[in-house]
């Protein structure tokens, strides 16, 4: 654990530091994305729907029996908190709605890794900044709650709370999502993962 410390601090410090942050105040569309990516919404494809203040997410689905995620994204009068509602529909079946919020103030640690497997084992961490860094752990307490019901009847379930968002970098695209959303979290949320100590 202590190792990790030197490198979440030198990576506060490389995001603080970076001159766009400097320049740029983040849009309400940059907020909205920094959520999306930190949530796994348009991964692949990219352009969510706009609707008002809020942007709607479609899974993308080549087989026409998978099931199809929709998901309505909102950022209120506090960009540091996100709502969202997903409805998983399979076909001819009724969808299943999950209702949630993030809130990235919440964040307390930060730390990447050069691949899934140590990931998993939790080894070998590798600077956020780093070229290698191919999976991002967030976590913080209760930072993501949700609940979940199916329009078919049944009873909503009591809210559940995770205490990690993952961010995977797969391509250039998702690295530069991920480098945007982690400077949000630090500069503008100000999470304690990326004050100084």
């Amino acid at each position: 654990m202590a190792r990790r410390k030197p490198l979440i601090i030198a990576a506060a410090m490389f995001l603080l530091a970076m001159p766009v942050l400097a320049q740029e105040t983040p849009t309400d569309a940059d907020i909205r994305d920094a959520h999306a990516a930190l949530l796994g919404l348009a991964r692949d494809d990219g352009t969510p729907e706009k609707d008002h203040a809020a942007a709607v997410y479609y899974s993308i689905v080549e087989n026409p029996d998978a099931p199809r995620l929709v998901t309505r994204l909102e950022v209120g009068g506090a960009p540091c908190r996100s709502r969202f509602m997903s409805a998983l529909q399979f076909p001819n079946q009724w969808a299943t709605l999950t209702f949630g919020m993030v809130d990235l103030r919440r964040v307390t640690s930060v730390i990447a890794y050069a691949s899934a497997d140590d990931m998993i084992a939790g080894v070998k961490p590798v600077p956020v900044d780093s070229e290698k860094a191919v999976q991002i752990v967030l976590t913080g307490k209760d930072l993501h709650c949700s609940s979940r019901m199916s329009l078919s009847g049944e009873a909503a379930s009591d809210p559940v709370c995770s205490d990690r968002l993952d961010l995977t970098l797969t391509d250039a695209r998702e690295k530069e999502r991920a480098r945007k959303a982690l400077a949000i979290v630090a500069g503008t949320c100000k999470a304690p993962a990326f004050s100084k100590k």
